[in-house]
């Protein structure tokens, strides 16, 4: 069928050279990359989820706190500052541009097959 994408491996690997093939990247396991490799754990600022070495430290929930709700404020801020209205013409246009843009850099990335 010509609507099908699929990649075919070597004829020669083994399920774990397929498993560190797929997963390997990710620092994943398992089966359909379900699990992180030891002393990793999934990373919430990755769209992927991928897998990052745990760090015992006790400000990361600050560092996430503040990623997080540090532009959202400045955002608020700006538009109670500027009296913005959300549903203007130009609103919409930028909304739709940052849904455009950050869709392209999450989901069309290039594929190295081999």
């Amino acid at each position: 069928n010509e609507n099908s994408l699929y990649f075919p491996f070597p004829p020669n690997m083994t399920a774990s050279e397929v498993n560190g093939y797929m997963c390997g990247e990710m620092n994943r396991t398992g089966r359909l990359c379900s699990q992180c490799e030891n002393g990793t754990g999934p990373s919430v600022f990755s769209p992927d989820l991928k897998c990052v070495r745990c760090l015992d430290s006790s400000y990361g929930w600050a560092v996430y706190l503040a990623d997080e709700f540090i532009p959202i404020t400045i955002f608020v801020l700006l538009v109670i500052l500027f009296r913005i209205r959300l549903c203007a013409d130009y609103m919409n246009a930028l909304v739709f541009f940052c849904n455009i843009g950050s869709a392209g850099l999450l989901y069309f990335r290039p594929v190295d097959i081999f």
